[in-house]
């Protein structure tokens, strides 16, 4: 299995990116009534998140590979499908998703910053979360199942690890910014 495991994080890396594919066609094709197969799609799309990374850390070689260092790109691109998503369906104004992704972009472009590329990614997850509570509550509260599934299956992980990474990574970040200005 762990010869394979590097193979199969990919294969879900790039599984993800389809389904992100996946979800930006539902707004434009399904519109408001494709709610909770984006919803869906959502919640298949954080579970390939989910078991990328302990895969990927079983390679006994620890490789590098083209898609799995391009993983937080496509992260991003599912948080984009989800906005798309949004405006398409018409749970979001258009002015506000540009405005959103072309700040967003900006400010990787100019920081680069892994820990601002998690960040990005809350807004429109969160929205996404509030419409599909208000507008398919049985898919809202799977969502929100989901990621409180996902907290409690990696607690020992999560607060010991990807918290602290992402606090220090935006603190240092904020801590350039002031240096340099």
């Amino acid at each position: 299995m762990t010869v394979y495991a590097k193979t199969l994080a990919d294969t879900l890396t790039a599984t993800r990116f389809l389904i992100a594919i996946w979800i930006t066609w539902l707004g434009v094709a399904g519109g408001r009534d494709a709610l909770p197969t984006a919803v869906i799609a959502l919640i298949l799309a954080w579970a390939t998140d989910v078991l990328d990374g302990p895969l990927a850390r079983r390679d006994p070689s620890q490789r590098h590979t083209w898609i799995g260092d391009h993983d937080l790109q496509v992260d991003i691109t599912v948080a984009c499908s989800v906005l798309i998503y949004l405006t398409a369906a018409g749970f979001l104004p258009l002015p506000v998703s540009l405005g959103y992704l072309l700040v967003s972009g900006l400010m990787l472009w100019l920081f680069r910053s892994v820990h601002l590329g998690w960040g990005l990614q809350a807004p429109p997850y969160g929205k996404m979360l509030l419409v599909a509570l208000q507008e398919a509550p049985t898919y809202g509260a799977m969502a929100v199942g989901w990621i409180a599934l996902t907290v409690v299956a990696t607690w020992p992980r999560f607060p010991r690890e990807t918290v602290p990474q992402f606090v220090g990574g935006m603190r240092d970040l904020w801590r350039n910014l002031k240096h340099n200005h």
